[in-house]
């Protein structure tokens, strides 16, 4: 029987930091974005000298950088994008995110050394799609969300393409993200990395002006309803179908998400292809109920499978509320470990008495009783604040570049 072949998982990159993370925990690469050009103008972000950087890192674990350049530009972006493409093209990232074909047509002709990968924004439904952008340069096709597993199959049967879908994180209730409603109302462009999350306000819509009289059909309280309001994507579930359906990427989506999103999302997707891979699809199904609950304790708005099992229904919004759910508050990252004791990074505070949990690579987690905090010279602390490093005392599985919780 042939090896089973586990496409590659890819994290987001918000900053260099959660980049070290997602690569700690087991991501294959990573994408992340330019001070200009992605569409997450407020995540951290990186600088032309911070992707070198990042590069070497990434490369010298053997992992692959790819870097978005996926904004809708009008003309007067081009002239900077001309300024920059020779030193990302002297950089050699593994790969480029574009979606509009004016910016295709440029690198092509300018760096024409850089890989290009379609993004989702484009919206490739289909494999005659898939074939245009293969015949316009492009190497691999980010899949629009709005496919089933079995389209994304028969497109994969036919691609001679590389693929790549999205398995975890927020949706947008517009077609491939390519959404106005946030411009309209709050003047910030979706569609130039600026989205306000306009879908996730409270709503009280009650009829239509050319209908008078007759009722929206939905349900709302004294507060209104979150009618726009889409679950996550969780497709952890369908890593047996995803993965026989011949796709190359599986991608999380988060690049503004916290370093506990993406430490633990990446680490549980890791877990479950491993199993998949070494034990079989049987034992994954067993495993996947468990992975699923620690999906649940980083912060999401419930799940769904969205269109992978075909065109969702009602109980793939969360029309009641808008607030993501978040069990746990990060502490911090493990900076240093030695025999008997372990520092911290705090992000926020801890106290004597305080349970938490330590979490590392290959789903390793430790439950800790703080019975002492002590600073960097090895004194007693009641308490330690956000944005010191303390230390704790004992003998830790959970080593350099694991999270801690609580």
């Amino acid at each position: 029987m042939p090896e089973m072949k586990i496409p590659e998982l890819m994290a987001p990159a918000g900053n260099f930091a959660k980049m070290k993370t997602a690569l700690h925990f087991g991501a294959d690469a990573v994408y992340l974005g330019l001070k200009q050009f992605s569409l997450r103008s407020f995540a951290g972000n990186f600088t032309i000298e911070e992707l070198e950087e990042a590069l070497d890192y990434a490369h010298s674990l053997g992992n692959k950088v790819y870097v978005a350049l996926n904004m809708m530009p009008v003309s007067a972006d081009f002239k900077d994008l001309s300024v920059i493409l020779p030193k990302l093209s002297n950089l050699k990232p593994d790969g480029v995110i574009v979606s509009d074909p004016g910016v295709v047509s440029l690198l092509r002709r300018e760096a024409p050394e850089l890989r290009l990968h379609l993004s989702t924004q484009a919206s490739t439904l289909n494999s005659e799609s898939v074939a245009f952008w293969g015949k316009s340069g492009i190497r691999r096709v980010v899949l629009a969300r709005e496919l089933s597993i079995e389209q994304i199959r028969e497109i994969s049967a036919s691609s001679e393409i590389e693929l790549e879908v999205f398995t975890h994180g927020a949706l947008c209730i517009s077609y491939s993200g390519r959404c106005f409603l946030s411009l309209y109302m709050s003047g910030r462009d979706a569609n130039r990395g600026e989205c306000a999350q306009s879908c996730r306000w409270q709503y009280r819509v009650l009829e239509e002006t050319e209908r008078d009289g007759e009722y929206f059909p939905i349900e709302e309280d004294s507060r209104g309803s979150y009618i726009f309001n889409s679950k996550d994507l969780c497709a952890l579930p369908l890593l047996p179908e995803l993965v026989s359906s011949g796709v190359n990427s599986l991608k999380i989506e988060g690049r503004m998400k916290s370093t506990h999103y993406v430490g633990i999302t990446v680490d549980v997707y890791r877990r479950g292809l491993d199993i998949l891979k070494e034990r079989g699809e049987s034992e994954f199904r067993e495993a996947a109920p468990e992975l699923v609950a620690e999906l649940a304790r980083v912060s999401n708005r419930g799940f769904t499978t969205n269109f992978l099992n075909g065109t969702p229904g009602q109980n793939e919004y969360s029309f009641e509320k808008c607030a993501v759910s978040n069990p746990y508050a990060f502490l911090g990252e493990v900076v240093e470990k030695y025999d008997g004791y372990l520092a911290l990074n705090l992000k926020n505070p801890i106290r004597q008495g305080d349970s938490i949990e330590l979490c590392d690579r290959g789903f390793l987690r430790e439950k800790v009783a703080v019975k002492e905090i002590l600073d960097n010279a090895g004194n007693v602390l009641d308490f330690g604040r956000s944005g010191e490093v303390i230390r704790l005392n004992g003998h830790f599985q959970t080593g350099v570049g694991g999270l801690a919780r609580k």
